[in-house]
């Protein structure tokens, strides 16, 4: 007969708190929910961590400028390389979140997310510039195809400060040559797409998306949150054990069916991330300076 405990898988520990085959299966997909929405935040942050890295690329060139402004043609083509490298990681890491996103989530909403991507396609000629540029980085070209160091003064008053800073860009010419280019967003573009705008703007709609949907989730994730802390507390109360690694299992006649851990801690890194990454707002009017005023 199949009985359905939460117990210690430990050597000599016995204690084990019986549950009925409904608890099992809840407490299961409570688990799946929770693992489920930690691979989506993590995927955020994966999203997040390399545009961090291409935004501090562009400072760390702009600030070596400042001190060295002597550029020679293999230091502009080092330069150029470096940034198609980030943008590449960016821009795959983007579709690598996008294209998962149905699968971590579909399980517990009931709205088809994709219509959300559409969404921000259909108003946003950024996302469908860095959608099109995606593809071109994946089949064809790359993504910077120039770039400007620049310098001006803040004010010609005496308080005015030296600011240097570096814009990249997509130029339309060079994508005329690839007649597989979306033909609406071409037709779009101005002559130069500046980069660093657009992937801000990017960014800005895929993090609106990722807070709808996290919203969306709330109720799915708290309650299996809840569940599951309370029957961890269920049965260290009985015990009185504390920081016990606990499994839920299926035994038949001494055998293990079925198992998975019960367990709080990997979903704490879930609620960490979420407050950490919290939604994007105006991220294309935002910039760093380090003046000194």
């Amino acid at each position: 007969m199949k009985r359905y405990l939460i117990k210690c898988l430990c050597i000599n520990k016995k204690n084990e708190l019986e549950i009925d085959e409904k608890k099992f299966k809840d407490l299961k997909n409570a688990n799946e929910c929770l693992k489920d929405i930690l691979s989506f935040e993590e995927k955020y942050e994966l999203l997040l961590s390399n545009y961090y890295e291409l935004e501090k690329e562009c400072l760390i060139i702009a600030s070596k400028y400042m001190i060295n402004n002597n550029i020679e043609y293999e230091d502009m083509f080092q330069i150029k390389l470096l940034l198609n490298q980030r943008i590449v990681n960016l821009l795959t890491v983007a579709r690598l979140y996008i294209d998962q996103i149905t699968k971590h989530t579909k399980n517990y909403i009931n709205e088809d997310v994709k219509l959300l991507f559409s969404h921000e396609y259909d108003n946003s000629f950024e996302y469908r510039f860095m959608e099109a540029l995606r593809n071109y980085v994946q089949h064809r070209g790359l993504a910077v195809h120039s770039f400007l160091l620049g310098s001006n003064w803040t004010s010609m008053e005496e308080d005015g400060e030296m600011r240097f800073r570096i814009e990249i860009f997509t130029d339309k010419n060079i994508i005329d040559k690839d007649k597989s280019f979306k033909k609406q967003v071409f037709e779009e573009m101005p002559e130069k797409v500046n980069l660093l705008y657009s992937i801000r703007a990017y960014l800005e709609s895929i993090s609106k998306i990722h807070c709808d949907i996290r919203s969306k989730l709330r109720n799915c994730v708290d309650n299996s949150r809840k569940l599951i802390e309370d029957s961890i507390e269920e049965y260290k109360n009985k015990y009185n054990e504390k920081n016990k690694t606990l499994s839920v299992v299926t035994i038949d006649d001494e055998k293990i069916l079925d198992k998975f851990q019960l367990s709080l801690l990997w979903d704490d890194i879930r609620i960490k991330l979420e407050k950490k990454n919290e939604k994007l707002v105006n991220l294309k009017k935002r910039f760093v300076s380090n003046s000194v005023k």
